[in-house]
């Protein structure tokens, strides 16, 4: 008789691995849609943040759509003022909103999930020079064999 046991693999309860940040740099179109990230397989969503950049300092509208296990969630426009970081937030699986405070997103994130999928707007005409960056700071559950 063996007291032999195999080693089995199993997702740990709270061992997540940080991810390389999803990066999203265009020149962004009117009413065009950007995928910062699209992933699977246990995601841990930390932070999302968007900034734009024009050559007349001037704001432009943007807007997020995080699609979370198949649930589409979206914000409404919010006009984002020139190279400033907006932070994305939801409470309660209720739409994205966008801030510049950063402790009232941290507050509101990390979002455990199975897939997530995280996009942004740009819902004005480009300025001269016009840019979009979007980060989205992600873990993923780690395996562990026991």
């Amino acid at each position: 008789m063996s007291l032999y046991r195999p080693a089995i693999t199993v997702l740990g309860a709270i061992q997540y691995e940080q991810q390389t940040p999803a990066y999203l740099s265009v020149t962004p179109t009117e009413n065009s849609w950007y995928t910062i990230l699209d992933t699977t397989g246990n995601v841990l969503l930390e932070w999302i943040r968007v900034m734009q950049t024009n050559s007349a300092s001037s704001a432009k509208s943007l807007r997020m759509r995080v699609t979370i296990d198949g649930q589409e969630t979206m914000s409404s426009f919010t006009s984002c003022a020139h190279a400033t970081v907006y932070y994305c937030y939801m409470i309660a699986w209720g739409p994205p909103h966008l801030t510049t405070d950063e402790r009232n997103a941290g507050r509101c994130i990390p979002w455990p999930a199975k897939s997530v999928k995280v996009e942004v707007q740009f819902g004005d005409t480009p300025g001269a020079n016009q840019s979009l960056e979007a980060y989205v700071i992600y873990a993923k559950l780690k395996a562990t064999t026991l």
